[in-house]
């Protein structure tokens, strides 16, 4: 089988549902934020982000490609 991007959300959904009733509403946004936070991290330290291009956006400013 191979998984799409539907098959993952529905994943993440039941685990964040899981967590949610397992822990509590306010733990499961804790582990969520955190999941996030590394996320990003971990696209960082791989070269995937480019912190330029978020500071542009966050900016409302464009680089004009030549």
């Amino acid at each position: 089988m191979n998984w799409t991007m539907k098959n993952y959300g529905a994943l993440i959904g039941g685990i964040i549902v899981f967590l949610i009733v397992w822990l509590g509403f306010a733990s499961a946004v804790l582990v969520v934020a955190g999941a996030i936070i590394g996320y990003f991290i971990g696209r960082f330290l791989d070269g995937e982000l480019d912190l330029s291009d978020l500071q542009d956006r966050a900016r409302g400013s464009r680089r004009r490609e030549y």
